[in-house]
């Protein structure tokens, strides 16, 4: 996560070995001990997922300034964090498009300035 620029950025790993994935879109919220909301990223710009690792592009952040868990990243700053997570992604293979529900807990951050 990237403070001041207000940008995210994510590794993402794909399960195919010859297929390429897109992600049409996010709508994601992170949040610190579970509960307290640290940001959102709706982003509705697709992007390509080719086989192996890829870096996101930068995912615009909407901090929630002024919560507990926008204090905690703010007191991460250099370091890293463990958050959780909830989306709705949009994705398409092919002419296949779905969106999926994602919840993730224990989620590792490095926080940037």
């Amino acid at each position: 996560m990237h403070l001041f620029s207000s940008t995210a950025t994510f590794v993402l790993l794909s399960p195919f070995t010859e297929i390429t994935l897109y992600i049409t879109s996010i709508n994601a919220t992170a949040y610190y001990n579970h509960t307290e909301p640290v940001g959102t990223i709706v982003y509705g710009l697709p992007f390509a997922v080719p086989p192996g690792d890829t870096l996101t592009p930068r995912l615009p952040v909407k901090w929630n300034i002024g919560d507990v868990g926008f204090e905690a990243v703010k007191n991460a700053l250099g370091g890293s964090l463990k958050l959780d997570a909830a989306a709705w992604i949009g994705v398409r293979i092919g002419l296949y498009k779905e969106k999926l529900w994602y919840v993730g807990h224990g989620i590792g951050a490095k926080i940037r300035a």
